[in-house]
């Protein structure tokens, strides 16, 4: 929650701009967690001292937070923003001034940008200038919602203040508590997007099922054409947060007293106010993972309210401030009938938008469709245990279908979609069962109409209210799977179509062979290759790092941001699939720092999940749940490996050879399989290409004869390691 404040600067008061509601409700008060987010309310109404009445009545007693910002409560807060101990207003500005464009784009054009609760709107600017900067200045609209009538005053100036391109009418300002203003808002812009933007980890001022009460309840007060962009704190050690409470010059004790004095002078025992009465307590809650402000009283204080006494060593919470994993924010959406369709964050906070279930199968769609309108020919079947390309497009329909309209009825091209090829992971040489392969399949144009056909089917169950969130989640799941294996796919079909090419021709040369060097040459070669490493950077990065969406720049790609349903983000946009990246170094290529390597402790891991359908939706090979098996200590890298890392491995250091790197039956495979690198990289070479020593530069990244980028989809998880330990 931010300050109040009553002074607005010069100038005469514009009340026009105002939209009041004779009535103000206190569902929410929007204190944020780092108190930011202004939801201000001059609590001096019968209501308001009832609340604070009942709160006193509680055990433990309780003080609604929004005694705390009186006039110097306010003055207080803006302290406490500025003091080095309290991370959390500065966390979430960096993450908005270095996500900001990214976040813009999970925002449709012709959105309403409306905030929750209004301050100083210096945070809201960063997304308006965003926005400026992608839609132009005439396209962007700007509504803030407040109780508080100077909150909205001063907001109105400053974001004009700090966005002079807007114009005063795309500015509005809603007097009214947050879900009375959401639906002022639907009733002005009945067809508009509503991106709701709430900062300041306000929702951390809500228990768990107070937090799901209230998105259901903006789903509701603003209809399914609704996101929101939400910001949060994330849990971490208790020392970092304690200091952010309780700071070092006592500030943060002092805003707290002063709520505390305000409290009292309300129910008129002010003469009992007095800091020095009260000692101020800081408590890290790990269970529910939340920070808590109490006062502690030194003396009795009599009569505060209906008989009501406050005894010496008697604890009263102050305020709470909820932090959160990333199970917590999955969680949350999920309960709310939400979907995390992306997410920005650091060590400390988070930021991630909502879409409503329905929203995000769109979006996906609009990603399926970019993927295929990039295949020339559906007939093409790169992979001999797949089918062709254009059986997937029919078959995610179908599967969404099947999932999110269980009883409707099915049609002979449901059955046909309804399931691929499946290997059995016991026995990849057996596949599960799948409908009957037909002598020829559906033409592009034919599949293309059935797939417009179910999607209309689909968008009228969500309309309807029939979907569940699970099942919704299982179908958008599955299809940003399908989407990362098609890219696969199509990455082989790259490689297949310029290695027939290249024989044609007659001009290649093998830039990779078995070796019969000895095992002493051998590992000769591979410490000449590790005395050579990364001193100089490893090359193109080819995955997320540092716990950001987006490691190798652009995200404007045809398939943007998407979240699985366990709430991982995943991206692929024009930096994958063209190699093309932002902040590359003068020779082209992405700078990568050396990974440093994380250790896993020894002990026991159940692979696969109980099927039980009851509990948990499967995939093929998630089952069946494995016997529990003890792993040995060992090390990961702290970020995928880069294709140039992996190309150290797999052609210099001649890893596909190396028995130490491999258990016996998958070395017999691969060399019975002659396999000597990713099937989707080529060992063919134009003789006329020079290829520069790796790692600066991987023969992947040479387009014209080896499969895209696409392979970067591939995320390497485990960390291959030489035998002196040591990263690649």
């Amino acid at each position: 929650m931010a300050p109040y404040t009553p002074s607005v600067g010069d100038g005469p008061r514009d009340e026009a701009m105002y939209d009041s509601t004779p009535a103000i409700s206190t569902f929410v008060t929007g204190q944020g967690a780092d108190r930011n987010s202004s939801q201000e309310t001059r609590l001096e109404n019968a209501s308001d001292v009832a609340d604070l009445k009942a709160g006193l009545l509680l055990s433990p007693k309780h003080i609604p937070c929004g005694y705390l910002y009186d006039d110097k409560g306010s003055q207080l807060y803006e302290e406490i923003t500025k003091l080095d101990e309290y991370y959390p207003f500065k966390a979430e500005k960096d993450l908005l001034n270095q996500h900001a464009a990214e976040v813009v784009n999970s925002i449709p054009a012709g959105s309403i940008l409306v905030e929750l609760g209004c301050g100083t709107a210096e945070k809201t600017s960063v997304l308006l200038h965003a926005l400026i900067a992608r839609d132009g200045a005439s396209n962007v609209h700007f509504l803030g919602i407040d109780v508080s009538m100077e909150a909205l005053y001063m907001a109105r100036t400053n974001v004009m203040k700090q966005c002079p391109q807007l114009s005063s009418k795309s500015i509005e300002m809603v007097c009214a508590d947050y879900l009375e203003g959401l639906k002022q808002a639907r009733a002005r812009h009945p067809t508009a997007m509503l991106c709701v933007l709430w900062l300041g980890s306000s929702v951390g001022n809500l228990k768990p099922h107070e937090a799901v009460g209230f998105f259901q309840s903006v789903q509701q007060s603003s209809g399914p054409n609704t996101q929101i962009f939400l910001c949060t704190d994330l849990w971490k050690d208790a020392k970092t947060l304690h200091a952010a409470y309780c700071d070092s010059q006592g500030v943060t004790e002092a805003f707290i007293k002063n709520g505390m004095t305000h409290a009292l002078h309300a129910v008129g025992v002010g003469a009992q106010a007095d800091p020095a009465c009260w000692l101020y307590d800081v408590v890290i809650n790990p269970v529910d993972r939340r920070v808590e402000m109490w006062l502690v009283a030194n003396e009795d204080v009599k009569g505060v309210c209906d008989s009501v006494d406050i005894h010496k060593g008697e604890r009263i919470l102050m305020e709470m401030s909820r932090k959160f994993t990333l199970k917590d924010i999955r969680q949350l959406a999920f309960q709310s009938n939400f979907y995390v369709q992306d997410t920005w964050r650091n060590a400390k906070y988070s930021m991630q938008m909502f879409v409503s279930t329905s929203e995000a199968m769109q979006r996906c769609w609009k990603a399926t469709d970019a993927l295929f309108d990039g295949i020339g020919d559906w007939a093409i079947q790169p992979i001999d245990v797949r089918h062709p390309f254009g059986f997937y497009y029919g078959h995610l329909a179908s599967f969404a279908k099947l999932k999110t309209m269980p009883r409707g009825e099915q049609s002979h091209m449901d059955e046909m979609y309804s399931r691929g090829i499946d290997p059995n992971m016991a026995d990849p040489t057996k596949c599960h069962r799948h409908p009957d392969v037909p002598p020829e399949w559906p033409a592009k144009p034919q599949v293309q109409d059935y797939v417009q056909k179910v999607r209309m089917h689909i968008l009228g169950a969500f309309a309807s209210g029939s979907v569940t969130t699970r099942d919704a989640y299982i179908a958008l799941e599955h299809e940003w799977m399908h989407l990362e294996t098609l890219a696969y796919m199509l990455a082989q079909e790259q490689r297949l179509s310029f290695e027939k090419s290249s024989a044609n021709s007659n001009n290649v040369q093998s830039s990779v062979s078995f070796d019969s060097s000895s095992d002493d040459e051998m590992s000769a070669k591979r410490e000449r290759s590790h005395g050579h490493a990364d001193s100089q950077g490893n090359g193109v990065t080819n995955g997320v790092a540092n716990g950001n969406k987006h490691a190798n720049g652009n995200s404007n790609g045809g398939l943007n941001g998407h979240t699985y349903a366990n709430g991982v983000s995943h991206s692929i946009s024009d930096s994958h699939i063209n190699g093309n990246a932002n902040s590359r170094s003068s020779n082209g290529h992405m700078p990568l720092q050396s990974a440093s390597m994380i250790q896993i402790p020894a002990g026991d891991i159940t692979l696969g999940i109980d099927t039980d359908p009851s509990k948990n939706f499967a995939w093929d090979n998630e089952c069946p749940q494995q016997t529990p098996q003890h792993v040995s200590s060992f090390q990961i890298a702290s970020r995928p490996i880069s294709n140039a890392e992996y190309y150290k491995f797999a052609v210099e250091c001649r890893g596909y050879e190396q028995e130490e790197y491999w258990k016996a039956e998958d070395l017999a495979c691969l060399r019975k399989a002659t396999k000597l690198c990713p099937a989707t990289w080529t060992v063919q070479v134009p003789s006329s290409l020079s290829l520069p020593h790796p790692p600066y530069l991987p023969p992947l990244a040479y387009a014209p004869f080896c499969a895209s980028s696409y392979s970067c989809l591939c995320y390497l998880i485990l960390a291959l390691l030489p035998a002196s330990g040591q990263p690649f």
